[in-house]
């Protein structure tokens, strides 16, 4: 007799196929899950077996050995594995990541909803910057539920700031783009919102690369992500971590925006800055060393418990975090009188060039761009002799014609006169 778990792989075959449309593909599954009966009173299946070094994992045919853990949470642990039947194929194998569900939730079907539900949609997220997640299974041994992702060497955010401490805005900004970029492209390709953005769910790789983690809890908010007036996501509203979660995310009937994962950023980028969590309302944290007062205004507007008062997108957020905390240029009208003259004579002071001035960020002088010679102190004094030198020169052709325009009237004069032929 077929288990609900060879019937879960049925329907997904025929959703893979095409003969089954998302929704009616989730209601079924949620179905079959919510068939299959509970475990009894006592520990639930599993737990007497822990996970170990070496154990294998899986179903026939798709045998996982353990290798090392990498983290273990509460919802599980995850463990670098070997993929078995491709070591035997080839004699090697890559390292995948198995996110493997506790044995103490297995027996729930919410659990391993969520799990299969971060699979679903994991698998549909082809972006550099987002783990990439292959499959999900089922260990007989121990009816643990586990994910197979790719293997990722380096440490997560959390770590990197527990190890560093406070970063400065560049920093945060550079680690944080593409984090943004992650998560514009699965609001607009797929109309998700992440929902649990922390720093243990940005991944810093060996290479420098930031990959987002766990879309488990994400939630849908365009076409077809309704039924009933209800949003399609299985996790509660209120899910998340404290913290990052915003004042709004256990609001009944709340559609899912981005200004959810906004407000966790925000919080984040405060705490990449100083070093803490900021804490809740009426606990104002004291402004990061060094940032610009209208830069700590935009990050405390992110994490407003108005939705409204904050910015549309995390990439809007970074966008004005580093324009507010940019230089402003010195403009003409700001420069002193003597160092007005002294641009012209093509002697400013190099702490008055800037980008809209003088020099550009190129290194090049404004003159060579706007199609003039560039002025030097000798290219001045040279210019200075040839403007005196014509100066001098038509001074002395205006003398000479009023001379010969005087001598021409006088001899027209003495030639009009009849006595003084």
């Amino acid at each position: 007799m077929p288990t609900a778990l060879d019937r879960i792989r049925d329907l997904r075959a025929l959703h893979a196929d095409g003969l089954l449309s998302d929704a009616e593909f989730a209601q079924r599954r949620d179905a079959l899950l919510d068939a299959v009966p509970a475990a009894p009173a006592g520990p639930a299946r599993g737990t007497e077996l822990g996970l170990m070094q070496g154990q294998h994992v899986g179903p026939a045919g798709r045998r996982y050995r353990l290798e090392r853990l990498i983290a273990l949470g509460g919802m599980g642990q995850v463990w670098q594995a070997t993929d078995l039947a491709t070591h035997a194929e080839l004699g090697h194998s890559a390292q995948v990541a198995l996110k493997i569900l506790a044995p103490e939730l297995t027996s729930a079907s919410g659990p391993a909803r969520l799990l299969m539900q971060e699979a679903t949609r994991a698998r549909r997220l082809a972006h550099e910057h987002i783990v990439r997640v292959y499959d999900w299974a089922q260990d007989p041994a121990t009816a643990s539920f586990f994910l197979i992702m790719e293997c990722l060497e380096g440490e997560d955010l959390e770590r990197l700031l527990a190890r560093t401490g406070p970063l400065p805005l560049a920093r945060v900004l550079a680690l944080l783009q593409p984090l943004a970029a992650a998560l514009d492209y699965a609001w607009a390709k797929h109309g998700l919102v992440h929902r649990d953005i922390k720093p243990a769910n940005v991944f810093v790789t060996g290479k420098a690369e930031v990959k987002l983690l766990d879309f488990g809890i994400a939630a849908r908010a365009r076409a077809g992500g309704h039924r009933g007036g209800t949003p399609a996501f299985d996790a509660p509203g209120a899910s998340g971590t404290p913290g990052y979660r915003a004042p709004e995310a256990g609001t009944p009937g709340l559609v899912p925006a981005r200004s959810l994962d906004v407000y966790a950023v925000a919080r984040m980028i405060g705490q990449m800055l100083t070093g803490a969590l900021p804490a809740g309302p009426g606990h104002e944290p004291p402004p990061a060393a060094g940032l610009a007062p209208a830069a700590w205004e935009l990050l405390r507007a992110g994490w407003a418990d108005d939705p409204a008062r904050r910015p549309e997108s995390v990439s809007a957020l970074l966008a004005r975090l580093a324009a507010a905390a940019a230089p402003a240029p010195i403009g003409w009208a700001a420069l002193p009188r003597r160092e007005k003259t002294r641009w012209r004579m093509g002697r400013l002071p190099a702490r008055s060039r800037t980008p809209a001035m003088g020099r550009t960020r190129s290194g090049t002088r404004l003159g060579t761009r706007l199609g003039t010679r560039p002025r030097t102190r000798s290219g001045t004094r040279s210019r200075t002799r040839r403007r005196t030198k014509r100066r001098t020169r038509r001074r002395t052709r205006e003398r000479r014609s009023r001379f010969r325009r005087h001598r021409q009237s006088r001899a027209r004069a003495w030639r009009r006169c009849p006595s003084c032929r």
